[in-house]
């Protein structure tokens, strides 16, 4: 072989290794121009799926034995009494609408939500994650991955609104306000404030910061929570800056009426879900003390819960084993079960995940990947369910579901305009 023929055959393998490693190099930090290209390749795998160009992830394929209709009854008499708030994503607008159902699946009232009136120059279709429903009927929503909480009326307009901070994943009632998650940087920070503020004004009331008023109170703190000693936490992180640590993602209160059942515990104390290390705590509000932490057999979690038997309950998203399931744990003894175990109720959602214990024994699971909302008996039986149907095959997300007691509204809300 000739040198030429060497030099030329050395060139282009010089010149592909070259751009293989600027193509792997531009992968690994999402540069242009392969985030453009991914944006496109995911654009156009949409539109074959669904004839829509949706972002990833908003959509997923349907179950085979999924009804036709969006919403479906299969035993109205087992069907818990009360209403049904579904935040869902809209792939026509690529934006997220909230409904109100009665028990027939009607919906009384329904409303985008429109990040652009919370925040000029912003993004109507901004991913809303949780937007739960107060006794007047108002919205209480937060957006996870922009700045900003807000109350909305009955068509969707502010009551009141904050774009001070990132306020993320949960929206849950305590005594005297409802608790979320805040950051100043992104969602998975390590500087982390566990938020009560008033529905009513968003007002804050009460700041407990993850690291100060926690981790760092004492050394069994620190242990518990596998941080080592001399830890340098990185305050103001961004996104892409470091690993999600965290990811805190539900904060809920012992209320006063349920702390019998948890004697080693004491009204007001904090549950805390933090998704990247599998872990649920319970924190003591007066103290800071850790006082349980329990990590897995749950993966990848969501919403956890206390509940009236003593138990607390978490939806186990298992986001490498295709199968998500509701897993109960006694903080007592540490035993734990899977509460679907051997009744061939399946969902599934590698991340986000909601559950809720109805008061006539049921549970109310929403699987959010599969854009499904099922209320199934403790036997795993499904007498309801609401499909966000797109297509024949595919569903689009269900970011949020909850059942509102008979009575927990004052009226029902109707946009009046």
């Amino acid at each position: 072989m000739s040198a030429r023929i060497i030099s030329v055959v050395a060139a282009l393998f010089l010149a592909s290794l070259a751009s293989y490693l600027a193509g792997m190099w531009t992968s690994y930090k999402n540069w242009w121009p392969w985030e453009k290209a991914t944006e496109v390749q995911t654009a156009w795998r949409s539109w074959r799926a669904t004839g829509y160009f949706l972002p990833g992830d908003t959509y997923a394929r349907r179950k085979p034995d999924a009804p036709d209709e969006r919403h479906a009854v299969h035993d109205a008499a087992a069907v818990a009494p009360g209403f049904w708030a579904v935040n869902r994503y809209d792939p026509p607008t690529q934006g997220y609408v909230f409904e109100l159902l009665d028990e027939a699946g009607t919906v009384l009232n329904s409303f985008p939500i429109d990040y652009a009136r919370i925040s000029e120059g912003g993004k109507p279709s901004e991913f809303a994650h949780i937007a739960t429903v107060l006794p007047d009927g108002s919205v209480l929503v937060v957006w996870d991955d922009a700045p900003g909480m807000a109350r909305l009326d009955a068509c969707g307009k502010p009551i009141w609104s904050k774009t001070d901070r990132i306020y993320h994943h949960s929206l849950e009632r305590g005594v005297d306000g409802y608790w979320t998650w805040a950051t100043d940087n992104w969602y998975g920070a390590e500087d982390q404030d566990m938020i009560r503020f008033d529905p009513m004004t968003g007002e804050v009331l009460e700041e407990i910061n993850l690291i100060d008023d926690v981790i760092e109170k004492s050394p069994e703190n620190r242990l518990k929570l596998t941080i080592p000693d001399g830890y340098r936490y990185k305050r103001d992180s961004r996104y892409g800056e470091q690993a999600d640590v965290f990811h805190p993602n539900d904060l809920e209160e012992l209320l006063p009426g349920m702390a019998a059942a948890f004697p080693e515990f004491e009204a007001g104390d904090l549950l805390v879900s933090l998704r990247n290390i599998d872990a649920l705590a319970v924190i003591g509000r007066r103290t800071g003390e850790v006082k349980w932490i329990a990590y897995g057999p749950w993966r990848d979690q969501h919403d956890a819960d206390f509940q009236p038997d003593g138990t607390i309950t978490v939806f186990s998203n298992n986001n490498d084993r295709f199968h998500s399931q509701i897993i109960a744990v006694d903080p007592k003894t540490g035993a734990s079960r899977d509460l679907f175990a051997g009744t061939g109720l399946g969902f599934d959602s590698f991340i986000m995940g909601k559950h809720q214990h109805l008061a006539n024994g049921n549970w109310l699971i929403t699987p959010t990947i599969q854009g499904r909302v099922i209320e199934a008996t403790p036997e795993g039986r499904i007498v309801r369910e609401y499909n966000n149907i797109l297509n024949a095959d595919y569903n689009a997300l269900v970011l949020y579901a909850e059942h509102l007691e008979p009575g927990y509204l004052a009226k029902v809300p109707a946009c009046v305009n």
